[in-house]
């Protein structure tokens, strides 16, 4: 990620200096330049007569190479994010899949309630006996899927999953 930030400074900074130095020829070339109007004539393609034609063509393509290869850059740079957010997804998925029939009772009920639940709460909910749900939770406890805190009589169940929309 580092190594794309540099690169995308080193790309910016040449691009900008190559654009600088064709218009400070420009600027020489010209009798009394005036240096933002030049830019401007350069930058449209439109040369002032004294300055020889590949000039604003240069210009505009290094223009066009700056803007490019940002773009470029800054898409590497948030690609990684949005792969990572689709694995995310997919992993739910594939974790929903393999679960059996009272493990996905309890996990809706986790995702109904935004991942967080009191334990005595979802045996109500799932109506399921004390035990039975203890065994549940403590399987997907197991697996990595919840985590439980103790808290006076009961336990916090919360769901492990970042996002908790799960598709079915």
């Amino acid at each position: 990620m580092n190594k794309l930030r540099i690169l995308l400074i080193i790309l910016v900074s040449a691009a900008v200096g190559l654009g600088m130095m064709i218009l400070l020829l420009a600027a020489v070339t010209e009798k009394s330049p005036n240096i933002p109007e030049l830019f401007l004539q350069l930058l449209m393609g439109k040369a002032p007569s004294g300055i020889p034609f590949f000039m604003p063509l240069s210009f505009l393509l290094f223009f066009v190479l700056t803007l490019a290869g940002t773009v470029g850059v800054v898409y590497f740079l948030i690609m990684p994010e949005i792969q990572t957010t689709n694995a995310i997804e997919n992993q739910q998925e594939d974790i929903f899949s393999f679960l059996l029939p009272d493990e996905k009772r309890i996990v809706d009920i986790l995702i109904k309630h935004d991942g967080e639940y009191l334990q005595k709460q979802i045996s109500k909910e799932a109506g399921f006996t004390r035990v039975k749900t203890h065994r549940v939770i403590v399987r997907l406890a197991q697996r990595g899927i919840i985590s439980v805190e103790k808290r006076g009589n009961t336990n916090v169940i919360r769901l492990n999953i970042k996002n908790k929309k799960i598709k079915k």
